[in-house]
């Protein structure tokens, strides 16, 4: 069963791309899933713009206890990070940070997201 496994990949150059570049060959599968996510979470941004279940205001509150920009913008920049051990987001105030869960499915992902920022209300306001 291995022979045949691995003579399967050398055929087609993977083994060979496997012992070549590993690191390169074990991170691109959480590389496919963050720009997977990251597309839902434009979707999100883009939904919150139109719908009333949560707002973008909400999801400013959320990340950065702000309920609105300040006049001289954020200070540190804020930034998005990709997690994979958490099922929802999590936010730094302090550093203005929101890591969003990396989720396959588009409403799993927003049913996450809306739970916990619709949880969080008045936390952190600045």
């Amino acid at each position: 069963m291995y022979v045949l496994l691995n003579n399967g990949l050398r055929s087609l150059g993977v083994l060979d791309a496997l012992q070549t570049y590993p690191l390169q060959m074990k991170w691109s599968n959480a590389f496919q899933d963050e720009c997977r996510t990251l597309a839902f979470w434009q979707d999100y941004l883009q939904e919150a713009e139109f719908e009333n279940d949560v707002s973008l205001e909400d999801i400013l509150v959320f990340c950065t206890g702000c309920d609105s920009i300040p006049a001289l913008g954020f200070s540190p920049k804020p930034s998005l990070e990709f997690v994979t051990n958490c099922r929802f987001p999590v936010a730094n105030t302090c550093e203005n940070i929101l890591r969003i869960p990396v989720h396959a499915v588009y409403t799993t992902f927003k049913s996450d997201m809306d739970f916990a920022i619709r949880n969080s209300p008045g936390f952190g306001r600045a």
